[in-house]
């Protein structure tokens, strides 16, 4: 599913108007019909406005299924990484 079908199928899930997205977008309602149509590209500001106020995170807009980058480290990536963290919470102890 394309990511216009996805916001225009979540807007009307959540029974708000295309006039009132256009509203809160500052745009004109044939303007905000052309984006839901797929006959305009979403700007990546466009589309944070537009999970606000449907309440929905790009990531699941975007179909964005991104894995823990920390599992996708090498063996001794993995080390640096714990001992930083490891320093951090000591840092964060001292400092309590």
């Amino acid at each position: 599913m394309e990511l216009y079908e996805k916001i225009r199928n979540i807007r009307e899930d959540k029974d708000i108007k295309q006039k009132d997205m256009a509203k809160y977008l500052h745009m004109q309602p044939t303007t905000y019909n052309a984006y839901e149509k797929g006959k305009r590209t979403i700007s990546a500001d466009l589309l944070k406005n537009i999970c606000i106020f449907l309440n929905v995170s790009a990531d699941e807009l975007l179909d964005l299924n991104i894995k823990n980058s920390y599992n996708s480290l090498n063996k001794e990536n993995t080390q640096i990484v714990n001992k930083i963290k490891n320093a951090l919470l000591l840092a964060q102890k001292k400092s309590q």
